[in-house]
């Protein structure tokens, strides 16, 4: 239980840090990583936390590795694979060599094997900490392409140097021919297992995919299992582990690209899924380095706290060391750089952009934990070291090179993206309307494409919003008082729908204070009936009197007094009291039961619902408990067939009528807060269910709605001359809106 807990804090660590990460950018993510893991060190789990050293490069680098490898460029690696070699594999033996040298120079206490090893742990560079400095400046496309095919192989160098130096440190024997075997042994071997592994694997999902068994229940799971295998099995025959995976990783990336169009839905998911673990595994190592340095430290102030200078001046050192042979490395031309004009700025931010990160940290924390039965010398001095290293080339290059290299220019920045995203899908609904389409499927598919901007814009103006509410009340309660003027519905039905939507609307858009007041307000009608009826009675008195005066002010004389005609014939109407309906009840229940079956039951005071419950068993229960109570019970009492009808022709009437008012009232001005109040009334509407003919309608409207918007960008494009990027982006973000479409079953 205890390590469900550790792992969920790193989760909660991670997650805090990209939140903060979202909300302040300048600051690179792993410093807030970081920040957050000396956070977590003060929760007395982290006390004495540790991860053995196996667990850690299994579970953490192999799925990083393998990912990298996977995403790498090939035609770039192919075309650069003397620099990169160079680079990962000769530089990388060379600085391990000269670090091990300069660190037995400056701490003549640490034994010179484990000075090698610690130059090892330090030497393997991370693309990943290189894209998050480097995020805000434009660093040259051939220097960072260079630093990303470095860092797929420098980490095993420095792996395997490690190893090397390990082992004669515990052995106490080195020979320099066994170590040059055994490191190109080691190196080879592989990158051949790797290659092999992978590309059975790759066969095996071709299979799955023959064989129609190419879902995202099988191939996900064996995607993310790929690494383990390839990892473990490279490890069991004494091969490089890391190396393995990243060629499995290549030779995975190779497949992926000539899928192409095939199993594209698998293919988003999978990838969608390794950019997440990535990225929380990431977030581990560096929560891990800021959980561990408070514990590191405090180790070290009260076993060797005379030797904190001196491993501040090794840390220190063996960083300019390595940015210095970094920079004379390329200044020498020993990597091809495309001009000799630019070649010193480019050896300098080579040399700066160094960084060190998930690697290095990983090494340091596999360092074992004893060796022949005592524990591991130094173990937490070294991890101190490796941590300044990181801190410090993670820190100098974020200072030092936004005076080197350019500030980045966004091809589009985030308000034209949704400026143009609003105008697409207004465009869109604005083409579906022009089709003069009488179908009640078009306010669904209007509302759902509304959805597709809603985060992109502004908040509406809560004043209008509610100046268009009461316009529309006012367009459904005449509504429903013409509906009852003309005779199609009773006056005691249309008072109360119309009392159920008042209260709805109110209430939708009410504060949450307001919505308790309104919720004290109906709990007292319910307790005095008799006041809940006079107010509604005189709400639709001064409606009917509205109306009259609108008539008269509007100059429809003939209209007007048909209408006062008949206002006066029905003024005194009024809903009926508690004594009228205790009346028809034991009216209906005195009847015989065959007779009291035939009559309408009893309407609820209540909002209407759609209830069937006429079973003669049920009515006979009914009918029996009443005459021993004498009365019915709320839950009892029943919708009659004529009610549950009027209540339907009054919503599907009312709705119409205002959609048809927000149609003619909408503007660019307003479309805003009017998708606002359409919203309201289709949730409102929701609830009645759709048939399958308007399901289809819809489908139909969906694609042609799509289908605009790809009409929208490409005309745009052209007239406003958009840049590539953003027509890139709308193009995905429709994309991505029709296949989660089509996902969710419509």
């Amino acid at each position: 239980m205890t390590s469900f807990f550790l792992i969920l804090l790193l989760v909660v660590a991670a997650i805090a840090a990209n939140i903060v990460f979202a909300i302040y950018p300048k600051i690179p993510l792993a410093f807030y990583e970081i920040i957050a893991g000396v956070l977590l060190s003060l929760v007395p789990l982290f006390n004495n936390f540790h991860l053995e050293p196996e667990i850690f490069m299994l579970v953490i680098i192999a799925p990083l590795m393998f990912n990298d490898g996977q995403n790498t460029n090939m035609h770039r690696l192919r075309k650069n694979i003397s620099s990169t070699l160079s680079l990962a594999v000769v530089l990388a033996l060379v600085t391990i060599l000269a670090g091990g040298t300069l660190t037995h120079v400056l701490w003549s206490a640490l034994p010179l094997a484990l000075c090698f090893a610690l130059a090892a742990i330090v030497t393997p560079t991370d693309a990943v900490a290189v894209t998050s400095i480097t995020s805000g400046i434009e660093v040259p496309e051939h220097v960072m392409g260079a630093l990303e095919n470095e860092s797929l192989f420098n980490d095993a160098s420095g792996i395997v140097a490690m190893d090397l130096a390990l082992t004669a440190f515990s052995t106490g024997e080195f020979s320099l021919a066994k170590g040059t075997e055994h490191f190109f042994v080691v190196f080879l071997g592989g990158i051949a297992i790797g290659v092999v592994l992978g590309m059975i694997i790759v066969m095996i999902r071709i299979l799955f995919q023959r064989k129609t068994l190419d879902t995202i229940a099988v191939i996900l799971p064996f995607s993310l299992l790929t690494p383990f295998i390839v990892y473990l099995t490279a490890e069991h025959f004494g091969f490089s582990g890391i190396l393995a995976v990243v060629a499995a990783g290549i030779v995975h990336g190779i497949q992926g690209q000539r899928l192409r169009l095939t199993s594209t839905q698998t293919q988003v998911v999978t990838k969608t899924t390794w950019e997440t673990v990535t990225n929380l595994l990431n977030g581990f190592v560096f929560v891990l380095l800021g959980a561990s340095i408070p514990s590191v430290w405090n180790a070290l102030t009260t076993t060797a706290v005379h030797s904190l200078s001196l491993l501040l001046i090794t840390a220190v050192g063996l960083y300019l060391l390595m940015a210095i042979m970094r920079f004379l490395w390329c200044m020498f031309n020993l990597v091809s750089m495309p001009s000799k004009e630019t070649r010193f700025k480019d050896s300098v931010i080579m040399g700066l952009s160094g960084v060190h990160g998930t690697i290095t940290l990983s090494m340091a924390f596999s360092l074992p934990l004893a060796v022949a039965g005592h524990a591991f010398p130094f173990r937490s001095a070294i991890i101190l070291i490796a941590g300044i290293i990181i801190l410090l080339s993670m820190i100098v290059p974020t200072l030092v090179l936004p005076f080197l290299l350019p500030n980045k220019q966004a091809p589009y920045s985030a308000d034209e993206f949704s400026d143009q995203l609003v105008k697409m899908v207004n465009f869109a609904i604005d083409q579906l309307r022009s089709l003069n389409n009488q179908s009640g499927a078009l306010p669904g598919v209007i509302e759902v494409l509304n959805s597709q901007k809603k985060q992109y814009r502004k908040n509406a103006d809560s004043k209008l919003v509610h100046q268009l509410l009461e316009q529309t009340e006012d367009v459904e309660q005449s509504t429903v008082t013409e509906m009852i003027d003309n005779g199609e519905v009773k006056a005691s039905i249309g008072w109360q729908y119309n009392r159920a939507i008042i209260f709805q609307s109110q209430f939708a858009f009410l504060s949450p204070w307001a919505r308790l007041k309104m919720w004290l307000k109906m709990f007292s009608f319910r307790l005095f009936p008799k006041t809940s009826r006079n107010h509604f009675n005189k709400s639709f008195q001064r409606t009917r009197e509205a109306k009259m005066k609108w008539l008269k002010d509007h100059g429809q004389t003939e209209k007007f007094n048909d209408y006062q005609k008949f206002y006066l014939e029905h003024k005194d109407d009024k809903l009926p009291t508690t004594e009228t309906k205790k009346a028809e009840e034991q009216k209906q229940l005195a009847l015989p039961a065959t007779q009291a079956k035939m009559l309408p039951a009893v309407q609820s005071t209540e909002q209407p619902q759609v209830i069937d419950k006429r079973k003669n068993k049920a009515s006979n229960q009914l009918q029996s408990r009443g005459r021993r109570r004498g009365r019915l019970s709320h839950r009892q009492r029943q919708i009659n067939p004529e009610a549950q009808e009027a209540f339907s022709k009054l919503s599907q009437v009312g709705y119409d009528r205002v959609i048809g008012y927000l149609d003619s009232i909408e503007t660019d001005d307003n479309r805003q807060e009017v998708d606002v109040i359409r919203h309201y009334y289709n949730v409102r509407r929701s609830r009645i269910t759709k048939s399958e003919e308007t399901s289809e309608k819809e489908n139909e409207l969906f694609l042609m709605a799509f289908q605009f918007e790809y009409s929208y960008v490409q005309n745009v494009s052209q007239h406003e001359h958009l840049s590539v990027e953003l027509v890139d982006e709308l193009h995905k973000k429709i994309s991505m809106d029709q296949m989660v479409y089509m996902q969710n079953g419509n």
